[in-house]
């Protein structure tokens, strides 16, 4: 079967679901939503974003929420993908969450560092302005409680 890219919405919704599963994983401190995250991530880089679980999630959606979902014309190019940068953009994201688990056990701190870093590269185009100002008080809040804890 011939690879089809995934229309940007597609490619908007998948990065939305990700960074806002990373939120959620930093914000409530849950380790285990990274293994969702993996996995979602394992099965859209076996079926492609286009038939990926993001999209099974949008269609329940789009009914409901017509008009607030589109990408508007001047930003379809920020969600072009062909088969390699989807793959590429897939298998960075199995590494890094991959890289989270491996440090979280020593290094919470870096593990969650790597976790909100990742969630700002996946909002980055839909809530800029947001993502930022809340993980730089997330990350504030880590500092501050791990730097308290060890003194």
């Amino acid at each position: 079967m011939a690879y089809s890219a995934p229309k940007p919405l597609h490619v908007k919704w998948n990065r939305l679901l990700n960074g806002a599963l990373l939120v959620a994983a930093v914000f409530s401190e849950q380790i285990e939503l990274l293994y969702i995250f993996l996995a979602l991530n394992i099965v859209t880089l076996v079926v492609s974003i286009r038939f990926g679980p993001a999209r099974w999630l949008l269609a329940l959606f789009e009914k409901h929420l017509k008009g607030w979902l589109d990408v508007p014309a001047a930003y379809e190019r920020s969600y072009a993908m062909t088969a390699a940068t989807e793959r590429f953009e897939i298998g960075l994201r199995l590494l890094a969450g991959t890289a989270v688990l491996l440090l979280y056990p020593c290094c919470p701190l870096a593990a969650w560092l790597i976790t909100v870093g990742m969630g700002i590269f996946m909002l980055i185009s839909a809530f800029f302005g947001f993502c930022l100002s809340s993980f730089g008080l997330i990350g504030l809040h880590y500092v501050r409680k791990h730097c308290c804890v060890r003194s």
